[in-house]
């Protein structure tokens, strides 16, 4: 692909993924742009003339959202020696910060499936003549195995980014 080609592509993919982070990070817009903008940018890094520029919103609006993306730890920057910009970069850290909260929130989940079918098998041990009160616990057993595998899949996962992440 030419130059063009792929800065268009980059340009529909920013677009894309800031509207998916939007919703599911449930922050600002240009928040979101301004992070999906850095995960296609990768390590080269990105500068504030470079938002300004590129996301074509006011510079007193990118540095608010940059300075919240900093506190949060999403995103932070590094300098050059003998330039006195700030190239921003997504926190090497973040994606497993987010992964670990992702494995919380399955773990709150299974416990919670395990005390629902926990529950329905009483009502149904409690009833066994009325068909009308049992409970199928095919779902919860089938949902349980998912997350159980999902969480193992996602801590591999975050165990290679780590020892990646601490290699670097």
């Amino acid at each position: 692909m030419e130059s063009e080609e792929l800065n268009a592509e980059k340009q529909q993919l920013i677009e894309r993924l800031g509207v998916h982070i939007e919703k599911k990070d449930n922050i600002p817009p240009l928040a979101a742009r301004i992070v999906s903008t850095l995960i296609l940018t990768g390590k080269k890094g990105y500068t504030f003339d470079e938002f300004v520029a590129n996301l074509q919103a006011s510079k007193s609006t990118i540095s608010t959202h940059l300075n919240n993306l900093q506190h949060q730890k999403t995103i932070t920057y590094y300098t050059v020696c003998g330039d006195r910009k700030k190239y921003f970069v997504m926190n090497p850290n973040h994606i497993l910060i987010h992964m670990g909260e992702t494995l919380d929130t399955w773990e709150k989940e299974k416990q919670l499936h395990v005390a629902i079918m926990k529950y329905k098998e009483q009502i149904n041990h409690n009833n066994p003549e009325n068909e009308d009160l049992h409970f199928d616990l095919e779902f919860h057993l089938e949902y349980l195995q998912y997350l159980e595998q999902a969480s193992e899949s996602l801590k591999k996962i975050r165990e290679k980014l780590s020892a990646k992440t601490n290699n670097e």
